[in-house]
């Protein structure tokens, strides 16, 4: 390996925060196959087997940061903002976040085609470091760096509403639990048109009302559907 990858995938490292034992292993998650099939003389491989075992340490990592933080949501609902955390366009922007599309080793085909900002091949090469990480050391490491690049998304306690359907998952709730469902009402409205800030009321009949705000009657719509969605949850456990 010459001089230049070396400084390329050190700095990788400094930017994980972690040093690899055997630096061949992070070469080879930032290696792609159309590199490989030009390359046959260098007997190299590619991060495909990488990719596949990153994508279940993310997800057993992921798993349980949210188990631990949402402690009263049901199945269903940490499988939906799992999926939407760990999606193409989260891991994508992560993988930008550490410059990863600089070290990628890609063939003249796939590198004139633009695909090192590709969300796709962005987000197979950060599942592939991440693999990387556990075959050099162990679960702990990679849970670690997982952990230090999910977390900031989940300090928010309102967060949340970005990953997950309050307003369906409040209907499906209301209609199994008290066989109706959620009224929105707007109750006021402040600000020029170009402005406007709309306060909207939900109303569970015989049970609770809450009150949301938002730029848009959705935006309140949906911060009053999470209120009330936490709210009966929590009675529940």
């Amino acid at each position: 390996m010459d001089k230049n990858r070396l400084k390329i995938l050190h700095n990788l490292e400094e930017r994980l925060g972690y040093h690899f034992r055997e630096i061949n292993l992070l070469s080879t998650a930032l290696t792609h196959r159309s590199y490989v099939n030009e390359n046959k003389q260098l007997a190299v491989s590619d991060n495909e087997r990488f990719e596949f075992l990153g994508d279940s340490v993310l997800g057993v990592c992921v798993s349980d940061l949210i188990i631990k933080k949402y402690v009263t949501f049901p199945e269903g609902t940490l499988t939906q903002i799992r999926a939407a955390l760990v999606n193409e366009k989260h891991l994508a922007q992560l993988a930008r976040n550490l410059q990863i599309g600089d070290c990628l080793l890609l063939g003249r085909g796939e590198d004139s085609s633009g695909s090192r900002t590709k969300d796709s091949f962005l987000t197979n090469a950060f599942e592939a470091v991440i693999a990387a990480v556990y075959l050099d050391s162990d679960f702990v490491n990679a849970k670690t760096i997982i952990t230090k690049l999910i977390e900031p998304l989940l300090e928010d306690d309102n967060s949340s509403s970005e990953y997950f359907d309050y307003k369906t998952a409040l209907q499906e709730l209301c209609q199994k639990r008290y066989k109706t469902v959620p009224i929105y009402m707007v109750i006021d409205s402040k600000g020029p048109d170009h402005s406007k800030i709309f306060e909207v009321k939900v109303v569970i009949v015989n049970k609770l009302t809450e009150n949301g705000s938002g730029k848009s009657k959705k935006e309140a719509e949906k911060q009053a559907a999470q209120k009330a969605w936490e709210i009966l949850q929590n009675e529940e456990s």
